[in-house]
């Protein structure tokens, strides 16, 4: 191979190794004390052959082996001997490095847009945007490679102090590249620069460029150089180069508009296990999703975690992520991360605490924060700022926004098993609203977040900061209750939410806020889970019960305890419905109809002792139908209680609900004979008025009155849409108070949802 062409690849691979120690040319200049010279046209390919001080020099800067150094080098300093009669002339331009094909992957998508946008819209420049880690520069790399175009390459450097001087970096692209002697004067080179460029096409790399911009995309003062290389030579209307600009924050600079901007997306799924699965990692594990998941499709994070995973677990995804969950940031990813986390701090301490705040939520059961989320975290700046602020920081890519969407379901959802329910009977449970409620489910909200890796940075900076949790969390109390603070009509039905919990609920069995919150989520018309936040209602035994009882209190009006009574009767009366969620129960458990109706006598019975508290037409309606009752079935209903009491073994185990059923009873000896025929004289009453009864029940409920808190409030879109934002960061406030202190977490629940003037009463004592 001829020495030209050997150095050049000598001079590609190092410059490869510059950019995986995030090394410019610049900066390892000013490291090692190596003229400027030196180092470029190493870089470039004109030697190969650096002098073993040199080499011993760029080796400590670098931090590597000098042996590995000087490998890189090795086989340009062999030569033939026809090399003196054989040299190729130099070309004007660099050659391209060859791409490592197992390193890159899943980014078609990404190359087919940028050929659209250069072909088709005749872009001459694009900003590649995301953050860190995401493959901005090594999709560059190959769009060139893939293009065949030879380009020139301004690594802007990754931290300010060892910045790229524009006017350096031209004089040097003209000087080695183009053999052109440069100008004394700025604008000259450039005009030089630009001639150069109208002669063949070239790519054009720039890449790291965040670093010159201000927290408002903008170059900063001592870096105005940019703009006018932007826009004096890469908009030139002559010229055949393509740009292509890295950067981890948007450029926002209105005399660059013709920058076309491409947010790099996250690889997806497929990608990493295409690439984990060509180093002989088992990718069919559960735990692909879930490492994907957390890193947020990162792609420096998934060749990072290619070694160890190969190496140290043998290719086992499972076992690694078992061992490594609860620390996702370790090594050249925490570095990485660290990074970014540390130029927003340096730029932008408000948009850094802003940050750093989110790392209160948990992101668990609420995936996505509404806006609302964000400026109640931003409780010490003026409502003007807040704004910007969050748009700076989503700016960075670190925080991500996703639209509002709603998922695809068919007209024919009714026909799916788990989705179906049965028509409403207009006596129980509203059915008809339940299936409106299932519809809701699938609507995702818009709203923000952070990947579990950025999180984790973010928690722990706010752990260390010098505020203490319990602060932040009482301070964003305070803001949250601020929202409504103001509007006379929302703190009027906050107090009537109020008022109804004390009077309704004296022995509810769950924190009252649960309480304050349904009145919220009937208020605003949707199907919440703040209840369930606040104090969680397992969907089982009493749990589930508890939590339908506490909203046919609410719907009816009535206190908890005389609702329990009304649903024990109309839970009973459900299972008679062949169509019910119910029937099953009793139809495989062989429990007829006569079982679950003596079932519903209890209920009755209590209720009547209520006469002051029901309403009165429900009141006759009951005592009516109790007494077409024959007088030995209260004897009867008491000895089958007993029994299942009593004697618990007797109950089969395999029933859900444990009722001993009267055919069961009359086949006990302990019964005794006149039992057995009050039975039987029962079950014939039953069997000619059994139905007929159990109708004038259905009818007795069904005229039960009920409330509707959207009608009797009418409360406008606008009260609507502020209660919605409030109920949504509350919402957000409960999902942090597992990093709370007891106290604070106890004085928090105590007073969630309250009005402001009872909030006022009950001050945090420490």
């Amino acid at each position: 191979m001829p020495r030209a062409k050997k150095n050049k690849e000598a001079g590609e691979v190092f410059k490869k190794l510059l950019k995986e120690k995030e090394f410019s040319q610049y900066k390892l200049e000013q490291v090692t004390g190596l003229d400027k010279s030196v180092i470029s046209k190493i870089a470039t390919g004109q030697t190969a052959n650096p002098t073993p001080t040199t080499l011993e020099k760029i080796a400590d800067a670098l931090q590597i082996e000098l042996g590995e150094l000087t490998r890189i080098f090795a086989q340009s300093t062999v030569q033939s001997q026809h090399s003196a009669t054989n040299i190729e002339p130099q070309e004007s331009v660099s050659e391209i490095p060859i791409s490592n094909n197992s390193d890159f992957v899943g980014r078609e998508e990404a190359i087919a847009h940028l050929n659209m946008l250069i072909e088709k819209c005749n872009t001459k420049a694009i900003g590649i945007y995301g953050k860190g880690g995401i493959g901005k520069t090594t999709l560059a790399y190959h769009y060139f490679e893939t293009q065949k175009l030879e380009y020139l390459e301004l690594q802007v450097g990754m931290e300010a102090q060892y910045m790229t001087s524009v006017k350096s970096w031209v004089k040097d692209q003209l000087r080695y590249q183009f053999k052109e002697e440069p100008q004394q004067d700025f604008m000259g080179t450039l005009e030089q620069l630009k001639r150069n460029l109208q002669n063949k096409p070239v790519g054009i790399l720039i890449d790291n460029l965040e670093t010159a911009l201000d927290e408002n995309g903008k170059f900063k003062k001592d870096h105005i150089d940019y703009l006018e290389l932007f826009v004096r030579v890469l908009n030139a209307p002559n010229i055949k180069s393509i740009t292509l600009i890295t950067s981890r924050e948007r450029l926002n600079e209105a005399k660059l508009s013709f920058v076309e901007a491409y947010q790099l997306p996250e690889l997806d799924e497929s990608a990493w296990r295409k690439f984990l699965s060509r180093f002989n990692i088992n990718v069919n594990s559960p735990a692909m999703s879930a490492i994907h998941k957390s890193y947020g499709g990162n792609a420096l994070c998934m060749k990072v975690l290619r070694e160890p995973i190969q190496t140290k677990y043998n290719g086992d995804l499972e076992a690694y992520w078992q061992d490594n969950k609860e620390f996702l940031l370790k090594g050249n990813i925490k570095d990485l991360v660290a990074s970014q986390f540390d130029r927003i701090q340096d730029n932008n301490i408000d948009t850094y605490n802003l940050l750093c705040r989110l790392g209160l939520y948990t992101y668990q059961k609420i995936p996505y924060i509404p806006i609302i989320g964000l400026l109640c975290l931003l409780w010490d700046i003026e409502e003007g700022k807040k704004r910007h602020i969050i748009d700076s920081l989503e700016q960075s890519y670190l925080l991500e926004f996703r639209k509002e969407r709603v998922e695809n379901i068919s007209d024919s959802w009714q026909d799916i098993p788990d989705l179906h329910f049965p028509p409403a009977q207009g006596w129980i449970f509203h059915l008809e609203q339940l299936q409106n409620k299932v519809k809701i489910l699938v609507f995702q909200p818009a709203g923000y977040s952070l990947h579990k890796f950025i999180w984790e940075e973010a928690n722990s900076r706010l752990n260390l900061s010098n505020q203490s949790i319990d602060y932040l969390l009482l301070s964003l109390k305070e803001q949250v209750d601020k929202l409504l603070k103001s509007s006379e009509r929302s703190q009027s039905f906050l107090n009537f939410a109020y008022q109804k919990q004390q009077n309704l609920f004296c022995n509810f069995p769950y924190k009252q806020a649960c309480i304050r919150s349904t009145y919220i989520e009937l208020a605003i018309e949707i199907f919440g889970n703040l209840a369930d936040g606040i104090d969680t209602f397992e969907l089982e035994n009493a749990g589930a019960s508890n939590f339908m009882d506490m909203h046919s209190s609410i719907e009816l009006d009535i206190s908890f305890e005389i609702v329990q009574d009304i649903n024990h009767i109309l839970t009973f009366l459900y299972c008679l419905e062949e169509k019910s969620t119910f029937w099953e129960v009793s139809s495989t458990n062989d429990l007829s109809e006569i079982d679950f109706a003596l079932e519903i006598l209890p209920g009755i019975k209590r209720l009547l002792t209520h006469k002051l508290e029901i309403n009165p037409e429900l009141h006759k309606g009951l005592h009516y139908i109790q007494s077409l009752l024959p007088d030995n079935v209260e004897k009867i209903g008491f000895f089958r209680n007993c029994l299942r009491v009593y004697k618990p073994e007797l109950v089969p185990i395999s029933r859900k609900i444990p009722i001993l059923s009267l055919k069961e009873v009359k086949d006990i000896c302990e019964c005794g004979s006149q039992l057995r025929e009050n039975i039987e004289e029962f079950e014939e009453w039953f069997k000619i008025n059994g139905q007929e009864w159990l109708y004038k029940i259905a009818e007795v409920m069904s005229n039960l009155p009920r409330i509707n808190i959207v009608a009797d409030w009418q409360l406008s879109e606008q009260e609507k849409q502020q209660l919605r934002q409030y109920y949504d960061a509350n919402r957000l406030l409960v999902d942090c108070l597992n990093s709370a202190s007891d106290e604070v977490r106890s004085h928090i629940e105590d007073t969630l949802l309250l009005p402001i003037a009872e909030i006022e009463k009950r001050p945090f004592k420490n």
